[in-house]
């Protein structure tokens, strides 16, 4: 048992160097965006949310159901990450829920990617956020 100590400190220390590389800003390849950086957000369709970050990249964010159905721009999101940082790189990062006129409608994250430049292009001017 006193073998394996050292083995254990070495990978609670590299489990420690993750968490800090994490808490960092996202390196530029990653598909990841602060929720505190994010400046607006367009509904595509009942399944699909386009969000800008810092006045420059937009990510899509897929729903698995049909959660935005009867949303519209103005309706505030309710955005809650989890492991107490605003990081989020993987849907299972987001808690998203849509304030509409009914009340709070829950969303299931299916998948978030971030746009390349010639694909915000072609967004239409109404849902670019």
């Amino acid at each position: 048992m006193i073998r394996l100590l050292p083995l254990v400190l070495a990978a609670a220390a590299l489990s420690a160097g993750a968490s800090q590389a994490l808490a960092a800003d996202p390196a530029p390849g990653r598909q990841c965006f602060r929720v505190s950086q994010m400046d607006g957000h367009t509904v595509g369709d009942p399944k699909t949310l386009y969000v800008g970050v810092r006045n420059k990249d937009v990510f899509r964010i897929e729903m698995n159901g049909s959660c935005l159905a009867g949303a519209s721009m103005g309706d505030p999101l309710v955005i809650e990450t989890v492991g107490g940082n605003d990081l989020v790189c993987r849907p299972i990062d987001l808690s998203l829920k849509v304030a509409g006129t009914i009340g709070l409608s829950p969303c299931i994250v299916k998948s978030i990617t971030r746009l390349t430049p010639p694909q915000i292009a072609s967004l239409p001017p109404k849902l670019k956020p």
